[in-house]
C-alpha cells in the first residue's frame, strides 16, 4: 500500500470512528447504552480496518512476489545475453590472433 492510500485510509477511518461517536453523542439515549454504542462502533470500525489491511498486507505480498519472479527471470536472460556476447567476442579476438600467429611462424 502506497503512503499516499495508507494516508488516506486512516484518515477515512479516523473520520468514521469520530462521526460515529459524534452521531451517538447527540442521540436521546442513557449514558450507559451511549457508551455501550460507542464501544461497539469503535470495535467495529478496528475489526473493519484489520479486514482490509490484512487484505492490503496479502495483495501487497502478491504484487511482490510476482515482480520479483519477473526481475529474476529478467535478470537470468540478461546475463545469458551478456554471456553470449561475451563468448562472441573472444570467438572474434582469438580468430583475429590466428592469423598473425601463422604469419609470424611462416616467417
Amino acid at each position: 500500500m502506497s503512503e499516499k492510500g495508507k494516508g488516506e485510509f486512516w484518515a477515512f477511518t479516523a473520520g468514521l470512528l469520530a462521526g460515529g461517536v459524534i452521531a451517538l453523542l447527540y442521540a436521546p439515549a442513557k449514558g450507559e447504552e451511549t457508551r455501550k454504542r460507542i464501544r461497539d462502533t469503535a470495535e467495529e470500525t478496528y475489526h473493519k480496518g484489520e479486514e482490509v489491511y490484512g487484505k492490503g498486507k496479502i495483495e501487497a505480498e502478491k504484487i511482490y512476489h510476482d515482480g520479483r519472479g519477473k526481475a529474476e527471470k529478467i535478470y537470468s536472460e540478461g546475463r545469458a545475453k551478456v554471456e553470449e556476447t561475451i563468448d562472441y567476442v573472444r570467438d572474434k579476438v582469438h580468430h583475429e590472433e590466428e592469423p598473425a600467429a601463422e604469419a609470424d611462424s611462416e616467417v
